[in-house]
């Protein structure tokens, strides 16, 4: 059996560093942010509720703000996408330097703007990525929110046994890997914001400069 050859965009390793940004997004949003989440939304409509339900319309509100900046970024992503395939322009490497430049942004207004501000960007990024980067070898996995990789490896896993089938252990390690990179991802968060508080943020710039490398070599080769 011929092995297919992935994009990088695909593969286990860029994958691994989706996931571990997500992680520390989510984590250094929580600690930093007012217990708000960049990606994880359903948290934050979850406090929403409470807060509206609490007549606190001021909390209510806060946390209003990084569902409608993921919203957004939706909308973003659908416009950008369909602008990079009318251009020829390659998606998923403008998709990440897109990431890569309102982390840049936020990292340097941090310390002049309110926390409203980060997490409107940092919510706006985690949508980008959720739409922007969606399979790992050809099979659909989550990279922002874990509920669905958790559900798909107990899944996975026990099918496996049950039919024996490798192809399907395989996609639940595959799919393990993403959740220990996401919890490293709230592990790193967790420990540099104890340090750096708010500039913890440029930690995410290592494994987003490493895409941003990895994509651009692609492109580069497949224009030889």
């Amino acid at each position: 059996m011929t092995k297919k050859n992935y994009h990088i965009f695909e593969r286990l390793r860029f994958a691994t560093c989706l996931t571990f940004i997500s992680g520390f997004l989510n984590a250094f949003t929580f600690i930093t942010q007012g217990g708000r989440f960049a990606g994880v939304q359903s948290g934050n409509v979850v406090y929403l509720a409470y807060y509206v339900a609490n007549r606190n319309m001021k909390e209510a509100v806060a946390f209003l703000i990084p569902i409608l900046f993921f919203v957004f970024g939706q909308w973003f992503t659908y416009l950008l996408k369909r602008f990079c395939i009318v251009h020829s322009i390659p998606w998923h490497l403008t998709s990440t330097l897109v990431m890569m430049g309102l982390v840049i942004l936020d990292i340097l207004l941090n310390p002049l703007v309110g926390h409203s501000f980060t997490i409107a960007v940092l919510a706006f990024v985690a949508s980008i990525q959720v739409e922007t980067f969606r399979n790992i070898h050809g099979l659909p996995y989550a990279n922002v929110m874990m509920i669905g990789n958790v559900k798909n490896a107990a899944f996975l896993w026990f099918k496996g046994i049950i039919e024996k089938n490798a192809q399907l252990t395989r996609r639940r390690i595959h799919i393990f890997y993403a959740i220990l990179t996401f919890m490293l991802g709230v592990v790193v968060a967790t420990f540099s914001t104890q340090t750096f508080k708010e500039q913890a943020l440029i930690v995410v710039l290592l494994p987003l400069i490493y895409m941003n490398v990895q994509l651009w070599l692609e492109k580069k080769l497949s224009n030889r």
